[in-house]
Formats: structure tokens, C-alpha cells, sequence
């Protein structure tokens, strides 16, 4: 068996061994070896067995394996033999051996089981045993499971990468493990032939492999991408007036929970219930509200309607607009990209480098622009300061963004910190804006977000810094850490999902407008009528509910809400009898506060109106359907992000079951928007799920 790179012995021994032992009715070629290198077209410059894995691995995610299904999986079994003998001499780091052409041997023979029974089965382990340390790899065969991460991606990565990116390990193994290379094997390839699902499959022994491979796919259940970090906040709970007639909660006019679902969707995941912030779904879709007469305030508008799911309860809702003003103060802009290597997992490098781009071209000869990389730490060598935004340092660090190293957000963020405290001493009468591009993943230093705001905290209250977070990516990502970052760093999250996003959403208009804050520190206090409100409940704003002592202070993790921007609120309330008598009239229901700082002054303000409506009025009979939309979206977000609550499944069904309908019956008004169209398309699949999920249901007048 000639090669390019000589002759190894030992790697004949053990394929011809293989050969005897695994198919005796075949015999391998003298020039198999060659024939391999030639058809797979092996660059002279690396090792023979490296080149033959990734080909396999190519096989793989191509479903190529009729291509040479016997020299492949001969070959990929024989590379796994001798790797492993070779990793007891330390020649190769387990890592980079075993854990790579072990899984690719497995992965490659079960597949080949209909192409060359012979050889189904992964080639048979040396007497040596091999020692794999400080993670034993039946760990991380267990995580694959748990996590559904893909056999490939274990295959090429080291077993460090793996336990980094699988959460539910919190510390890693500091012993040594003796594990045989061929018990191993025989698991992965258990793991690669089983359908990938959201649970773990229950315990079960250890499978042949050729069994494993020769088993019906069973039908996955839905899935969601590994190793993303979600924050259940559960759903607010009716409030009986009598107890506590105030509602007082942040304004909020994030939207990337809407978002992030739309894109789990499109990719065919199913949505994550833990993922839906109800408030952030309703506040993604633009209600045409008026703006108010002049530019000091808001305009706040109310309306009143009967429940569409429910006859004896009453829907309310409250939009504030803010005003649009002109704004020419210069802008200090601070750009934190995360160049970890995390961020190599699809696009999201180039999504990170559009939106830093696009902010670049958006700013103004009198704005001022710094760049910061990091992984492990701060990047120094790209690291610019403040600088014109057509420097050519400025374009060339935004160029050079790429992935590699772990994550150190800590880091980042307090080099971002220090660059824009230094700006800002130095041109006082701009606006700050620190912005954070990252999948979330933080495994460095500080993880947990207000542990880095507190490093990086900024003391200057008068002319704040404003954290923007924009998260970037599926699998592998921090929604938490991105939310609670901005929430509290006195900012605002995004989420994009390609690079025409990114583009759109700092184009010059948009980032111009977003980027001129019109309040900061808003906050929204409602107080409602006690005789003639029994109980109320707010949709959303979970995380944003606060205490009504905190109303009348002034904190920086209240909303900032940009020039032109818009908040809307829903709410549940229940009448009492005495309300009811009033149908046909228009009733005072509560009286709304809005508390807010101005931006550019430091000056409080505050503005009050009524919350009023008639009772009888219907949502389809308003004359308005972005009011019925909006109603559908809150109520749809709100069951379905109770979908694991187990004793509202079927009612949960059949709610959003009814709202798809209705949602049907504006496809005449609003079939031509696309935000219409794009919720259409996520609703029906929330009420499919939710159906499957549980048995329909008896009417309750379904409520929390």
C-alpha cells in the first residue's frame, strides 16, 4: 500500500488486521491507500489521516457515504486505530486523535451498514487503553444527548471546546478517566444513529453499533438549537383591586424576542416557549398611534374592548408616542465586538461586521468612533480609539474582526467603558453610546450580567453611558445576558439575523433616530378604579414590573426611549356589576402617569391622563385593526409562553386556536403587510404545537 508521505507498518498491521478480522470476504487493493488519496484529491502538505477524516466528515453532512462506502469506512476505522495507539505514546493529544477519528469511524460505518454489511461495525480496540483527561468522554456523550449537539461537531472539536460550550457542566473533571477506545466508539455511534429530540432518551445499554444504524428514525420531537439560554419569568397573575389597585412597570420598546422566534421559525426550529417576552412581541409591530401636538411630551392614547377569548372580561389598552425631534448634538460611539470563537458558528461574524459598518457609515464627520475586540481579553493590537469615523484604523480594526479564543464580555465591556469615559470628559456635550456585538456567551471572568455592570459601572448620571447590546446567532447563544445587560445598562437590545438586517437597521435614518434619545429612565404608572374594576392583569413586562414606591425615583434601569419611539401595554381587567350596568356609555376606567428624565437636561417630567372606553365595543367592530392585531399578538405571546405550564396545555390550545381564526379574518385589511404575513406564519405553528401538546378542551374562561 504506497503512500505519498512512505510507508507506516503499523497503520498496514492494523487495516489489514481489520480486514481478517471484520470482512474476510474482502481483500484490500495494494494501491488502497492511493486510491484513496487520489479520488478524495489529498493535498500534499498534511498528513494522510487528517485529510481522510475530513473528507469522511464532508461525507457526512452530505449524505455522500454511496462514494467509496467500503475504502471510506475501512479507512476512517483503520485512521481511528491508530490514532488511538498512537495517543498512549504521546504522540498526539487525545483531543486532537481519538475524540476526532473515533467519532468520524463510528458516524462513517454505521451509515455504510446497506453499502457493505461486512463492515458496519467500527474497528475493534488495541489492547492499550487509552487515557483521556480531566473530561471523561462518556460525560460528553451525555451532553450530546441532552444538548443535541450534532456528532460533528464533537468530531471537530477538542473535548475543552465541547464542556465549554454545554452549560449544565459546571466544573470540570479534574481527575484522570481510563475509558477503552472501542466502548466509546460503540456509544457515539448509539448517539449518532438515535433521532436528536429535546429530551434526553431514557437510560439504555450500550447498543452494537450495526443494531443502532439498522433502527427506524423515530419522528423528532420539536427542537430547539443547543446550548441557548433563556429566562422563564412566568406570566403575571390577575390582581384583585381590593388587594392592589396600582400598576407600575418600565416602558420597554425591545422587540428581539419577537425576533429571535421569527428566526427559529424560518430555520425550523420550533419557538421556545421560555424565549417569549410578551411585551417585546406586542412592541415589535407599529400601531400607527399619532404623534402628540408639540415635542415636549407624549402622546398617550387608551382604548377599551370586550375579550375576544373570554365574554366576561375586558381588554385595555395604552399607547405612548413619543415625540420625534431634531437632534444635531455630535454622538460618541464605542464598538465592543466579541471575537471569540464562538462567534465562527455560521454568519455571525459577518452579520457583526455589517451592523459595525453600517454604524460606521451612518455616523457624521463631528461624531467620534472607537473599536474594541476581545476573547479571553481585550485585543489590543485591533483596539482603536476614538477616533473620525473614516480613519482608516477605525476601518481597518471593523475589517479584521474574526473569531478565535473564549469569551471574556468582562473585559470588553470595561475597555469599552474606559474608552467612552474618556470621550466623554473630553467632548461633554455628546451623546454616549456603548455598543455590544456577541452571541451572549460569556466563559471568562464575570458571567453574570450585573457582576459585569458592576466593573464596568458608570457613575456619571448627568450625561450617562448607554449600553446598546446586539445579539448575533441560533445555537450557542445568551439571550438572558444580552437583555439584562441593556435593561440595566440605561440602553436597549437588538437581535439581528442576517447581514441585509444588520444593514437596514443602522442605515443612517434608522440609526440616527435610535440613536437620539428622546427619554430616558420612563417608567408608566397605572391606578385603576376600584368600583368599577374587580381585578386586573398586566401582559408582560415580567421582568420590567417594579415596585410602586420605586415611581417616584429616578433609576437608570428604567427604559430609554428613543426619538419617535412607540410603547404599547395590554391589559385584562374584570368589571364589577356595577361597571357592566354602564355598558353603551364611555367609562373612566383608571388614571395613567408616565414619569420619564429628559435626555439632554437631566430635568424630570411627568404626565397623567385617563384610561377611558366604552364597554360594549368590540375589536372587530373598532374601525381599527391594528388594534385587533395587537390584541392577537399579546394574547397569543402571553398563552403561549405558558405552554409548560402542564395543566393549561388544553387550554392554551384552544385559545390560540381561536386567535389563529380571528388572525384570518384581517387577512383582507393587513394580508399586504409583511409583519402581518410573518406572524400569520409563527401563530399557526404556535397553535399546532400547542394542539399536539394536549387534548382540546371544555370553554373555562381559561385565565392566570
Amino acid at each position: 500500500m504506497a503512500s505519498n508521505y512512505g510507508s507506516d507498518q503499523e497503520m498496514e498491521r492494523a487495516l489489514r488486521e481489520h480486514f481478517e478480522a471484520e470482512a474476510e470476504d474482502l481483500r484490500a487493493p495494494e494501491n488502497l491507500w492511493q486510491t484513496l488519496e487520489d479520488q478524495m484529491d489529498l493535498p500534499p502538505t498534511r498528513h494522510p489521516v487528517t485529510q481522510v477524516r475530513r473528507k469522511i466528515l464532508g461525507a457526512l453532512k452530505q449524505n455522500w457515504f454511496p462514494m467509496m462506502a467500503t475504502g471510506g469506512a475501512v479507512a476512517v476505522a483503520a485512521s481511528a486505530v491508530f490514532l488511538a495507539s498512537r495517543a498512549t505514546q504521546g504522540e498526539f493529544g487525545i483531543s486532537e486523535s481519538y475524540l476526532e477519528a473515533a467519532p468520524a469511524a463510528a458516524a462513517a460505518a454505521a451509515p455504510a451498514a446497506t453499502a457493505a454489511p461486512a463492515m458496519a461495525r467500527p474497528a475493534a480496540a488495541p489492547a492499550e487503553r487509552v487515557v483521556i483527561k480531566e473530561v471523561p468522554v462518556e460525560r460528553v456523550v451525555e451532553k450530546i444527548v441532552v444538548k443535541e449537539v450534532p456528532v460533528e461537531r464533537v468530531v471537530t472539536q477538542q473535548v475543552e471546546k465541547v464542556v465549554t460550550q454545554t452549560v449544565e457542566v459546571e466544573k470540570v473533571v479534574e481527575v484522570e478517566k481510563v475509558v477503552e477506545v472501542e466502548k466509546v466508539v460503540e456509544k457515539i455511534v448509539e448517539v449518532e444513529a438515535a433521532p436528536m429530540s429535546q429530551a434526553p432518551p431514557p437510560p439504555a445499554a450500550t447498543a452494537a453499533p450495526q443494531a443502532a444504524a439498522s433502527q427506524p428514525a423515530a419522528t423528532p420531537a420539536p427542537a430547539r438549537p443547543p446550548a441557548t439560554t433563556f429566562q422563564d419569568y412566568g406570566r403575571q397573575p390577575f390582581v384583585a383591586t381590593a388587594e392592589d389597585a396600582v400598576s407600575t412597570f418600565s416602558l420597554d420598546t425591545d422587540r428581539t424576542s419577537y425576533q429571535l422566534a421569527l428566526s427559529w421559525l424560518q430555520e425550523g426550529y420550533e419557538i421556545e416557549p421560555d424565549s417569549v417576552r410578551a411585551e417585546e412581541w406586542i412592541n415589535a409591530f407599529d400601531y400607527g398611534y399619532e404623534l402628540p401636538a408639540d415635542d415636549w411630551g407624549f402622546a398617550i392614547t387608551s382604548d377599551v374592548a370586550m375579550h375576544p377569548l373570554d365574554g366576561s372580561k375586558h381588554l385595555v389598552r395604552i399607547g405612548f408616542q413619543a415625540a420625534e425631534v431634531a437632534d444635531d448634538r455630535p454622538l460618541n460611539v464605542t464598538l465592543v465586538l466579541d471575537a471569540s470563537g464562538s462567534m465562527g458558528d455560521g454568519n455571525r461574524v459577518d452579520i457583526a461586521r455589517s451592523a459595525a459598518e453600517a454604524i460606521r457609515q451612518s455616523l457624521r464627520p463631528q461624531d467620534r468612533l472607537a473599536v474594541v475586540h476581545f476573547t479571553e481579553g481585550v485585543i489590543h493590537e485591533l483596539t482603536v480609539g476614538h477616533s473620525s469615523p473614516d480613519a482608516s484604523s477605525v476601518q481597518r480594526s471593523i475589517q479584521r474582526l474574526a473569531p478565535h479564543g473564549s469569551t471574556n464580555v468582562q473585559a470588553g465591556l470595561n475597555q469599552g467603558v474606559r474608552l467612552a469615559d474618556r470621550i466623554r470628559r473630553e467632548r461633554p456635550e455628546a451623546y454616549n453610546y456603548v455598543i455590544l456585538m456577541s452571541d451572549g456567551v460569556a466563559n471568562v471572568d464575570a458571567t453574570n450580567p450585573f457582576a459585569i455592570l458592576e466593573s464596568a459601572y458608570d457613575r456619571n448620571a448627568l450625561n450617562p453611558l448607554r449600553l446598546i447590546t446586539i445579539g448575533v446567532g441560533i445555537n450557542n447563544y445568551n439571550d438572558v445576558l444580552l437583555e439584562q445587560l441593556a435593561q440595566h445598562g440605561n440602553g436597549w437590545y437588538r437581535y439581528l439575523d442576517n447581514t441585509g438586517q444588520a444593514k437596514a437597521t443602522f442605515s443612517r435614518d434608522s440609526w440616527l433616530a435610535l440613536s437620539t434619545p428622546f427619554a430616558d429612565q420612563t417608567r408608566a404608572q397605572v391606578i385603576w378604579d376600584p368600583d368599577l374594576v374587580r381585578s386586573w392583569r398586566i401582559i408582560g413586562y415580567e421582568n420590567r414590573v417594579t415596585s410602586d414606591q420605586s415611581f417616584a425615583e429616578d433609576r437608570k434601569e428604567f427604559a430609554e426611549i428613543p426619538s419617535g419611539a412607540a410603547t404599547t401595554v395590554f391589559y385584562e381587567i374584570e368589571l364589577h356589576d356595577r361597571a357592566l350596568a354602564r355598558t353603551g356609555q364611555e367609562v373612566t376606567l383608571a388614571n395613567v402617569e408616565l414619569r420619564w428624565v429628559v435626555a439632554e437636561t437631566g430635568q424630570s417630567r411627568s404626565q397623567r391622563t385617563e384610561v377611558r372606553g366604552r364597554l360594549d365595543a368590540s375589536l372587530s367592530r373598532s374601525g381599527d385593526p391594528l388594534l385587533e392585531l395587537g390584541a392577537i399578538v399579546a394574547l397569543s405571546a402571553d398563552r403561549y409562553g405558558g405552554l409548560y405550564d402542564g395543566e393549561f396545555v388544553a387550554e392554551i390550545a384552544r385559545d390560540l386556536t381561536e386567535l389563529e381564526d380571528r388572525l384570518r379574518s384581517l387577512n383582507s385589511s393587513l394580508g399586504g403587510l409583511g409583519a402581518y404575513q410573518d406572524f400569520r406564519f409563527m401563530l399557526e405553528h404556535m397553535a399546532e404545537r400547542a394542539r399536539a401538546q394536549g387534548p382540546p378542551a371544555a370553554p373555562t374562561g381559561y385565565s392566570r
